[in-house]
């Protein structure tokens, strides 16, 4: 079972959150903010485990009823608050339907958890539906809204909770947290190194992604000429499921690449294809910040309902307007 202590590095509010859940001397409500991957969801089921937690001693104790019941994903007091079925936002009947059901007596021990993974996901109705509540909260509940989009949210309701920020792991104490959960060192630095410190997306890394990363910087670094760019674009015009995913990506390239410029970092052990390390050796940093823009205005081209493959053939004529200039 995981412990508060595995999240101490994540924000530095843990040991609080870990006391006043203890002695159940918690607030209302809580936002925990910080990119995903960060222990956000792990640390709210720990504080709705050490609040039900009937152990003796330190709590939580992990072996009671109630903490196995958390664990679970079955205790009755605890709530995850998502999207129905078949739906991307939390509409309003949902959220009525769970302030409902806390509303009434706790089946166990008094204390009610509302857990919100995605809170940005809540529509204008939910959340003012949500901020009436706040305003005046059931007893012994306490809400728990969880997003790396803290904008999203009404400042009404952010001014109602409590907000804890969480941050990623530096790479070296991310490597190490997740050599301790079972992974090789080599393949923990990796996956650290991928996941940028945050250990809950390191874990989530599969093949398909490590793959698509070496792919994906090979097939882009390697055009030199306009001729080049049909052939390049061609096994991504189609990938409509995962455009998002390879902007991200090659976000994440570029700005790994832009530091290797800059003198700050090395590609090695990256998970990228040698043809970007050759890049960030011949183009100067004025090169990675010309490419880095181009992604940008990419990505504003898709969110304007330019096609992805018209988005993503700009940002290779934009490498071959560098070779031009630094023939790499």
């Amino acid at each position: 079972m995981q412990s508060f202590e595995d999240f101490a590095g994540q924000s530095a509010h843990i040991a609080q959150l870990h006391s006043d859940f203890a002695s159940r001397a918690f607030v209302h409500a809580y936002l925990f903010a910080g990119p995903k991957g960060t222990g956000k969801k792990s640390v709210a089921r720990l504080c709705a485990m050490a609040a039900l937690c009937r152990g003796e001693g330190k709590r939580p104790c992990g072996v009671c009823g109630p903490c196995r019941r958390v664990l679970a994903g079955t205790h009755p007091d605890v709530h995850t608050v998502e999207p129905e079925k078949g739906k991307q936002l939390i509409g309003v009947d949902v959220l009525r339907g769970v302030i409902e059901e806390v509303s009434v007596r706790a089946f166990e021990d008094g204390v009610k958890a509302l857990i919100f993974p995605e809170a940005e996901r809540m529509t204008a109705q939910s959340q003012n539906c949500l901020l009436k509540t706040l305003e005046e909260p059931p007893e012994d509940t306490v809400f728990f809204l969880i997003t790396d989009q803290p904008a999203a949210l009404l400042p009404t309701i952010v001014s109602r909770c409590r907000t804890v920020r969480f941050h990623p792991l530096d790479l070296p104490q991310a490597a190490a947290r997740l050599t301790a959960l079972g992974l090789a060192p080599e393949e923990a630095r990796r996956r650290a190194r991928m996941a940028e410190g945050c250990v809950g997306q390191a874990l989530a890394i599969d093949e398909a992604a490590m793959a698509l990363r070496e792919q994906l910087t090979r097939d882009v670094f390697s055009v030199r000429r306009p001729a080049d760019v049909l052939a390049a674009v061609n096994p991504y015009k189609d990938a409509k499921e995962q455009k998002t995913q390879i902007l991200d990506v090659l976000e994440c390239a570029v700005r790994d690449i832009m530091m290797a410029q800059a003198g700050r970092m090395t590609l090695e052990d990256a998970g990228y294809a040698p043809q970007a390390e050759a890049y960030a050796r011949a183009v100067p940093l004025s090169g990675g910040l010309r490419l880095s823009a181009a992604v940008t205005r990419a990505r504003q081209m898709v969110a304007s309902n330019v096609s992805f493959a018209a988005a993503f053939e700009s940002i290779l004529l934009n490498l071959t307007e560098e070779y031009t200039q630094w023939p790499w």
